[in-house]
């Protein structure tokens, strides 16, 4: 074992990408060591929770190598893999009805971010399609965008708009409950004023 102690490590903790563990886990030991049993002993040391109990399961001698350690981890863990996203995932993908355009914007950038194999042009010409009919579809549309940047600085504008048109929605409609409310009040009042004489 090197004479130092080994590097800090997010722990996993069973619930993320195990993928991700190992990549963060093996960048961390290159400037510690590259020793294969250093690196199976330090393993443990970035585990916490479920994750470091299921280590302790582990059948004693079953480990001969740190690649017998990841092939045990991906195993156990394949599950909270990190899925790829298709170009047909992201064709298919929609705006929901009540769904807000930033929080469409947000969900289609973490899809695109994940797609492989597609380029921006790709991404960019497929956003209209995605989107719900309407003025922001139909420029997009009509306008040609050149680039992620461009659209993106396009789509924040339209967001900050659309985000806008909700808030003033959302003024109206509370000035007009409490408009309702003060109706119902003066009625109420003047009922009490000429009744019961």
């Amino acid at each position: 074992m090197p004479d130092r102690p080994p590097p800090p490590i997010e722990r996993f903790d069973g619930t993320s990408d195990p993928e991700h563990h190992i990549r963060n886990f093996m960048e961390s030991m290159a400037f510690y060591s590259r020793s294969d049993p250093v690196k199976c002993r330090a393993f443990s040391l970035s585990l916490k929770g479920e994750a470091l109990e299921w280590y302790y399961t582990l059948p004693p001698n079953s480990v001969d190598c740190f690649h017998t350690v990841t092939t045990l981890f991906r195993k156990q863990y394949a599950i909270n893999r990190r899925q790829e996203v298709t170009s047909t995932k992201l064709v298919n993908l929609k705006q929901e009805k009540d769904e807000t355009l930033r929080a469409f914007m947000q969900r289609y950038n973490e899809a695109a971010k994940r797609v492989k194999g597609v380029n921006h042009t790709f991404i960019i010409n497929n956003l209209p399609n995605c989107l719900r009919p309407g003025y922001v579809s139909e420029y997009l549309y009509a306008k040609q965008l050149n680039s992620m940047e461009e659209l993106q600085e396009r789509m924040t504008k339209f967001i900050r708009m659309k985000d806008m048109q909700i808030s003033q929605r959302k003024q109206q409609r509370e000035a007009d409950i409490g408009g309702k409310r003060k109706d119902n009040n003066q009625t109420f009042s003047s009922c009490d004023k000429g009744g019961g004489s």
